[in-house]
């Protein structure tokens, strides 16, 4: 963006602020979360008592993984990557069955290519994941036996649903392409992070684990069992979708990314306006059973911890690269006065129960404690 564009957006930034009220200052008084640099561990089977708390991961001031000093041990997803959330069944251990991972994949310094004939792989768990910035080439093909699948180019805003058994990766047999950008992005495994290759026709291909062993009991190491492939969902928000009122809470904004009802799974994009106030019966909800996972992509806003409905609760500001957790009977609210001075825009990904598709829909309605 050029100087003469910020210096305009910042006029009208002032401007808008100055109409509400001076909300300019509403993200300003209150103090960023403490910093965390082990993943927050999620909730699958609620409390029946008491009341849980919101959670937050400053990911820009999060620790890469496995790192001691300047050596990466054992990194899931490349020496780039940051778990910054973990499924409890897993939590602690090499090979935790859910983990959400905010990866930069960094440029290329040459102009070679990737190798021609490279073969697909596939998971045996649901994956889901979102572009922060930059772009990444994905081969998407629909049979194990085709060569030259779909290409995706999946940029910003992209968003991502990827079923077990959906065919991934790999290279063109007559041709190949690249990323052109640095790729950061968000990815949540709702499994151990095994990988299945294909091999060649009457061949089992090769099963990669984590902790470089072989199938656990269960999983089907071997393609050419497989009864049925799936496809994913793919789709760019930017290009695909457009914003709309949000017809739950008034003032906001939505993207519809995806909304698998009978699995319990609800992603979308929202967006609060500068100077944004919530209406009052919405200061204060809760889900009992269901999991949301809120990731910052721009702006800054408030967001306030409960101890309980009683509680009137400590803000704190939070910006891009935040991510917070909502898990079941933790109070989502706000307190006197606008939640953002600039406006704020976050994804937010809602598990009917537990942190698995499963069949568990639909999401239940949110409980409000204030009137």
């Amino acid at each position: 963006m050029s100087w003469k564009s910020r210096w305009q957006g910042s006029l009208v930034f002032l401007a808008i602020a100055a109409a509400s009220g001076g909300a300019i200052a509403a993200t300003k008084d209150a103090p960023e979360p403490p910093v965390v640099t082990k993943p927050i561990i999620g909730v699958i089977t609620p409390q029946t008592s008491g009341w849980a708390e919101i959670g937050f991961v400053n990911v820009n001031k999060y620790p890469f993984d496995a790192k001691e000093g300047s050596v990466i041990k054992k990194p899931p997803l490349g020496p780039t990557s940051k778990t910054i959330f973990q499924s409890p069944d897993g939590a602690g251990t090499d090979l935790p069955s859910g983990q959400l991972i905010h990866l930069q994949y960094l440029p290329t310094f040459n102009s070679n290519v990737p190798k021609m004939g490279g073969k697909p792989h596939y998971h045996e768990f649901w994956e889901w994941g979102y572009t922060l910035k930059g772009d990444s080439i994905m081969p998407e093909p629909v049979s194990p036996f085709q060569a030259n699948g779909m290409f995706y180019r999946k940029t910003q805003a992209g968003w991502l649903t990827r079923p077990p058994y959906s065919l991934h990766g790999g290279s063109w047999a007559t041709g190949a392409m690249r990323n052109q950008l640095p790729y950061d992005l968000i990815i949540f495994e709702e499994g151990d992070g095994h990988v299945i290759n294909v091999g060649e026709p009457g061949q089992p291909g090769v099963y990669r684990g984590r902790d470089g062993k072989g199938p656990p009991p269960g999983t089907v190491g071997d393609w050419r069992q497989v009864k049925q492939f799936a496809r994913p969902w793919l789709l760019d928000s930017t290009r695909d979708v457009d914003w709309e009122d949000d017809k739950e809470i008034p003032g906001r904004f939505v993207k519809w990314l995806d909304d698998d009802i009978g699995n319990g799974f609800r992603s979308q994009l929202v967006k609060i306006p500068p100077g944004w106030t919530p209406p009052k019966e919405w200061t204060k909800t809760y889900f009992e059973n269901a999991n949301r996972l809120r990731y910052m992509v721009w702006g800054s806003m408030k967001v306030w911890t409960f101890k309980s409905p009683q509680d009137a609760g400590k803000a704190y500001t939070v910006g891009e690269d935040y991510f917070i957790y909502q898990p079941p009977r933790a109070i989502w609210g706000y307190g006197e006065g606008p939640v953002t001075d600039e406006g704020a825009i976050w994804l937010e990904v809602t598990y009917a129960k537990g942190l698995k598709h499963n069949g568990a829909g639909p999401i239940e309605s949110v409980k409000r404690l204030s009137e």
